[in-house]
């Protein structure tokens, strides 16, 4: 009885929020998560001297072995820089770019998702068709043709990966709006004499962020991983330690044995996105519970 009453005072948010802490699995995904976040934002100011250990070459200290030495747990690289800092300073820009790339894109997309799916008409075969070139082309390659054309900046790099990563959320916003906006919430608010403007940002917006959140969280990973392969490619931002530089430098380092920067590189990006998808995934069923029901259904036919 208690358990019903709490289930009835309780505000949608905080029923989601429950379903969440109850997910084990989401929750220590959430919690690695928060861990990398926080090793990002610590190595901005060179706690424990991480940023030192990074940059600081050292070539007395070349290709010290992985296990061998309490000072470098995971070894050193061909410059005598510890491959354990450098993993963990990686984290930095990944996190900071996919998160700057993720705001760039949010706007963009809810704002386009929201006229073509909401005004129909030529508004939406407008945004459809850049929609449709920008699909066309390969994202990477446009990526790489701005950060070539305009500079390996960090603002260039997040734009570019926000230029060609808003349509798939635009998409998700569409859809919703284009089933919402008949609504019957939607039609009363319309008989009560409220404007297109307060519609779509006060009714139906709120009642979809659900959605734009798990997206915001896939479109991250996506960028993450993106940004490895950018770095691998040598275009990512320049001077900063990176996964993708750290797996570039370890293809001349492998023929000779040494396999530190491959490792550590890999398991760190691994580990973060693997945790990040089970957290998306544990965020989507605590926030929308019909779409784990109908995966559920889906998998047992």
């Amino acid at each position: 009885m208690v358990a019903d009453n709490k289930t009835v005072g309780a505000s949608p948010f905080q029923l989601s929020m429950r379903r969440l802490r109850r997910d084990k699995l989401g929750m220590a995904s959430f919690v690695i998560v928060l861990l990398f976040t926080l090793t990002a934002v610590i190595g901005n100011f060179n706690v424990f001297g991480l940023h030192d250990a990074a940059n600081s070459y050292n070539l007395e200290n070349r290709y010290v072995k992985a296990l061998s030495s309490w000072s470098h747990p995971l070894g050193t690289d061909n410059f005598g820089r510890d491959v354990l800092a450098r993993a963990v300073m990686s984290t930095r820009i990944s996190l900071f770019l996919g998160a700057a790339a993720g705001l760039f894109m949010l706007p963009i997309a809810i704002l386009a998702g929201a006229l073509s799916g909401y005004y129909g008409r030529w508004a939406d075969s407008i945004i459809l068709y850049v929609m449709s070139v920008i699909v066309a082309i390969p994202g990477l390659l446009i990526i790489m043709s701005l950060v070539q054309v305009l500079g390996r900046t960090f603002f260039i790099i997040a734009l570019a990966f926000a230029i060609t990563g808003w349509v798939g959320l635009a998409r998700v916003v569409r859809g919703s709006f284009i089933q919402s906006r008949e609504y019957e919430y939607v039609l009363a608010a319309r008989c009560l004499g409220a404007g297109s403007f307060r519609i779509i940002f006060r009714h139906i917006l709120p009642n979809l962020s659900h959605f734009i959140i798990v997206r915001f969280v896939l479109n991250f990973a996506a960028i993450i991983k993106s940004e490895v392969l950018l770095a691998f490619l040598g275009l990512s931002v320049l001077g900063v330690p990176s996964w993708g530089n750290m797996i570039d430098e370890s293809k001349q380092e492998l023929t000779a044995g040494h396999w530190q920067n491959l490792i550590a590189a890999s398991l760190f990006m691994f580990t973060f996105l693997a945790a990040l998808n089970i957290f998306g995934d544990s965020l989507r069923d605590a926030l929308d519970p019909k779409l784990k029901n109908s995966s559920r259904k889906a998998g047992h036919k």
